[in-house]
């Protein structure tokens, strides 16, 4: 066991260190570099600070390599974290490397040192920092900057914004203004595969841009509005991929979708995704989907590593149709919400929500116990002169130019007459068919208005047989036995006399009509 954690990073490539990734061997200078700072970070973000922490020193710089010794007031704590990060058995630190416990991190591959990154910044309390670090400004942000250490070593640097610790680093300064030294574990054992690269690239990300939405029924938006149950409704999510991803070897980026109930969302194989106008190749990402119209459908865009669309926007379509399951009595909502997950955690909600209405009304006769009554047929036509028709089963509405082809509604035993799952807008109800016992003559035609907020107006028809509603929003419509049961004042009697002298007109020029056929 000695023998294999002394030679355990012979072979290790740890240009990784830490939650936070050094430079690639390929961007590393040939020569001296003047101008290079000892320690940088690159894509800084606005608002982080980036505090060092020296817990190694270098020595004996030579044409290909530097020595590490633990700074002293850090071994324990190195030790501690060693040991955590190399978890195959209790103090694993080896006897070599007790005076020298950095000396065995250098050894480490590079998942062992992100873990032993993050073990070292628990460290409770940490001693003062090794320089002053940096605190990005927003013009900053993006950009490479210096961070300010107190001369060349091996330091753990935290990332914090807000008060709050991030994904912290292990990273070497440049030796000599060089970056292509190499760390050795020390003059005994002469190990190490670590490169005095001195920069590191930010991993730690501001809060997610939460996803944006939009919600539109052809080209009428509805975000915010009305829709009808029946309507497709054409959706969009819009997601930003921060552009830190690009700093990652594998950047995991997730779409989660979340309809509620009463919006029968699409198959997954329809949904499209795109950047830049263009689908994305679909090797990159899959979408799952659960749930159903009944009970709200959660779809997720899995992308395993979205590292080449770092920077760009992820633009997710797909349609959803309103079922009878978004209502509530006669009104109801639908609401669609979308969060993006990445390694910096969950994004707040991007948001779409629809409503949907009703309105209903009580027929009754005008006899003396004012009592409802059964039987009565109405059509409903709306403001553009097309008549509503519902599906018997999925309750869904559509527009039919003829009124033979609408859909009949007949007030059942306690006189009522309901429309449910209807969008805001402004619609005719037509009597067709009296009650029998009723006059047929007199039937009702009245307007009924929706108002996006889901007000009911119900607007006195000619006769002044429909009774205005109070708070309930329940309208009542009289059917009368004769002539003598309307009213005979104001408009309304206006209107009657009106009535009957067409009637009197009517009835005049058939009796002329006949007159003369029987004359000839």
């Amino acid at each position: 066991m000695k023998m294999r954690k002394l030679f355990a990073g012979i072979a290790a490539a740890a240009t990784l260190l830490g939650g936070m990734a050094l430079g690639a061997a390929s961007a590393q200078a040939d020569g001296p570099q003047t101008t290079t700072p000892l320690l940088q970070v690159t894509n800084a973000q606005a608002g982080h600070k980036y505090t060092p922490y020296k817990f190694a020193t270098f020595a004996n710089a030579d044409s290909g390599s530097v020595e590490v010794n633990t700074v002293e007031a850090w071994k324990t704590f190195v030790t501690t974290a060693a040991d955590a990060a190399d978890n195959d058995t209790e103090n694993s630190v080896p006897a070599e490397y007790k005076d020298n416990p950095a000396a065995y991190v250098a050894t480490f591959n590079a998942e062992q040192i992100r873990k032993f990154a993050e073990e070292l910044a628990k460290t409770n309390p940490l001693p003062t920092a090794d320089g002053a670090g940096l605190t990005v400004t927003a013009e900053q942000a993006g950009t490479a900057q210096p961070v300010a250490v107190d001369g060349e070593g091996w330091y753990l640097v935290t990332d914090t914004y807000n008060g709050k610790a991030g994904t912290p680093a292990v990273v070497a300064t440049t030796v000599n203004v060089l970056d292509n030294l190499r760390i050795v574990a020390d003059a005994k054992t002469g190990q190490g595969g670590i490169t005095t690269v001195g920069r590191f690239n930010a991993k730690n990300e501001n809060p997610l841009t939460p996803p944006s939405k939009t919600a539109k029924v052809g080209d009428v938006d509805v975000n915010g509005k009305t829709v009808n149950v029946g309507d497709t409704v054409d959706f969009t999510v819009s997601a930003v991929v921060p552009a830190s991803a690009a700093n990652y070897d594998v950047y995991p980026f997730t779409i989660t979708d979340t309809a509620s109930k009463g919006l029968k969302v699409a198959e997954t194989n329809t949904f499209k995704v795109q950047v830049d106008g263009k689908d994305v190749d679909a090797a990159l990402y899959k979408v799952e989907q659960t749930g159903s119209a009944a009970v709200g459908t959660t779809t997720t865009i899995t992308f395993a590593s979205a590292k080449s669309l770092a920077g760009k926007t992820i633009v997710v379509s797909y349609t959803g149709v309103v079922t009878k399951d978004a209502l509530t009595g006669l009104d109801g909502s639908v609401d669609n919400k979308a969060t993006i997950t990445t390694n910096g955690g969950t994004s707040g909600e991007g948001k779409t929500e629809s409503k949907t209405y009703g309105f209903q009304f009580k027929k009754i006769g005008v006899d003396n116990d004012a009592n409802a009554l059964a039987g009565a047929q109405f059509v409903v036509k709306k403001k553009d002169g097309k008549f509503l028709k519902q599906d018997t089963e999925s309750k869904a509405w559509s527009s039919v130019d003829d009124q033979t082809n609408a859909t009949v509604f007949t007030s059942g035993a306690d006189g009522l007459v309901q429309f449910k799952g209807l969008a805001a807008g402004d619609y005719t109800v037509m009597e067709t068919s009296a009650p029998s016992g009723y006059a047929q003559n007199f039937r009702v035609t009245f307007d009924v208005s929706i108002a996006e907020n889901g007000t009911v107006t119900f607007k006195q028809d000619l006769l002044h047989q429909v009774t205005l509603p109070a708070d309930d929003q329940i309208a009542t419509v009289k059917n009368v036995k004769s002539i003598t049961q309307l009213p005979l004042t104001g408009a309304a009697g206006t209107t009657l006399f009106t009535v009957v002298a067409l009637l009197v007109a009517g009835a005049g020029v058939t009796v002329a009509v006949k007159s003369r056929q029987r004359m000839h």
